[in-house]
């Protein structure tokens, strides 16, 4: 970035307003730059690792960023450089910075993928963990062919032993963990053991040597969720059960004051923004769907009290009249012209924030769900309430990793990520989450 704004002032600037200078000489103006740069292309997910081989996504990602940034950064008024009126010069700036970030993101995803740069791991048990978390290190959804490489197997069952998993085969025993480790180079083992009884007195002696030698061993769980966002679930029988004990950390006392300070401070930009756009919604729903301006509905919210949220009606009065509870389904034709463009933009969203200033609900948290459909969830999923431990939220984890769901599936797969969030939420992470929500408001991508 800023190597495209230096070619910028000293190939294609040419008016006296904006001498060439150096870095050195004026270094806030392209400190303000990076940091505009770094809030958009986190909000577009520029620097995610899956898309670094992609050229059309990556160039158009790139392309978003660019001119995003280029927009924001010439409204700031005194700590950015003043421009002149023809904006010619400004459009060839953002060219720059597509093409110089382009070939950036080539030479990274080339370097990415080399070698000396992936580790190289072996997995210490063959079970359902162990090669859950095979398939999910190979998989291109993951990191697109980069970061790990799965050499095989380590278990004791001497049934497994020569068998092959996901394309994986099972080498030895641990008797030989020490040495196939020395020999294939390994720089991390996965230990797929569930409780620390699992792990048999041999194994522990073998896996204290590579230890000692240098060789990290991580447990499964732990990489599962650090690459993929969401807690390992495993289907049994007609129930699922979390693969792993569940425990959600204790947040310190200035996370909560922050946490609560961010929800004021959107509550209050919410309501703000909501009571300007009351006229025109209404204005909207005059000629494309006449009823009410919003609707109420009763959920499910933290320890599993209920409360009542609003929100914009999206779709015909009285929608499921005939139908009773249902989820809204793709294409669905309960939802109005109007409707399909609040959703998209999560303007539907916006009477929401009167609850986060209230406190009944949270800025980031889990989707808020019916009791109609969290009884029935409950049924299949025994810790499906384990997502009322904390607020709800009006965007979230699960919302910006994952698609609307309108299944069961979708709605386990969306509590992995709730868990997730539940457990390891902090500052930074919400920020993220606040970035993914900007990026699919921008793209039209909301349900």
């Amino acid at each position: 970035m800023i190597s495209s704004l230096l070619l910028y002032i000293k190939y294609f600037y040419i008016y006296d307003l904006w001498p060439r200078k150096t870095l050195t000489e004026n270094p806030g103006w392209y400190a303000l730059l990076l940091l505009v740069w770094l809030v958009y292309s986190n909000a577009f997910r520029l620097y995610s690792a899956i898309n670094a081989p992609r050229t059309a996504v990556l160039l158009g990602r790139t392309s978003l960023v660019a001119i995003a940034t280029a927009a924001t950064y010439i409204m700031i008024p005194f700590f950015s450089p003043n421009f002149p009126i023809t904006r010619l010069p400004f459009f060839v700036f953002i060219g720059l910075v597509v093409v110089v970030m382009t070939l950036w993101h080539w030479v990274f995803s080339a370097l990415f993928r080399h070698p000396m740069l992936i580790k190289r791991v072996l997995v210490i048990g063959a079970g359902w963990s162990g090669q859950e978390i095979s398939k999910v290190l190979q998989s291109k959804e993951v990191f697109h062919n980069t970061g790990y490489r799965v050499l095989g197997f380590i278990d004791d069952d001497p049934d497994k032993k020569g068998q092959v998993y996901n394309g994986l085969r099972v080498l030895s025993d641990s008797s030989d963990l020490f040495t196939y480790s020395r020999r294939l180079g390994i720089d991390e083992i996965v230990l797929a053991a569930h409780t620390a009884k699992s792990i048999r007195g041999t194994m522990y002696g073998h896996l204290v040597n590579c230890e000692s030698y240098g060789i990290p061993v991580t447990p499964v769980n732990m990489i599962y969720e650090s690459v993929t966002g969401k807690m390992m679930v495993k289907q049994k029988g007609d129930s699922h059960i979390l693969t792993y004990e569940y425990y959600s950390k204790k947040k310190d006392l200035l996370y909560l004051m922050i946490n609560r300070a961010l929800n004021l401070v959107f509550g209050l930009i919410g309501v703000f923004g909501l009571l300007a756009l009351i006229p025109l919604v209404w204005f909207v729903n005059l000629f494309v769907s006449r009823g009410p301006l919003f609707y109420s509905q009763i959920r499910v919210g933290r320890d599993n009290q209920p409360f009542t949220i609003y929100k914009f009606r999206t779709m015909i009065v009285d929608a499921e009249k005939n139908t009773g509870a249902v989820w809204a389904g793709d294409n669905d034709p309960r939802i109005t012209l109007a409707g399909k463009f609040y959703r998209k933009t999560r303007i539907d969203e916006l009477p929401q924030f009167w609850n986060v200033l209230k406190g009944a609900m949270n800025l980031i948290g889990p989707r808020p769900e019916r009791p109609v459909f969290c009884d029935e969830l409950v049924k299949k999923i025994s810790f499906f309430n384990t997502r009322h431990l904390v607020k709800p939220g009006i965007t979230g984890w699960a919302q910006v990793r994952h698609k609307y769901g309108n299944t069961d599936e979708d709605a386990l797969i969306k509590l992995q990520y709730d868990l997730y969030y539940i457990k390891y939420r902090s500052f930074m992470l919400d920020l993220s989450i606040i970035w993914q929500t900007i990026s699919v408001m921008l793209k039209f991508k909301g349900n």
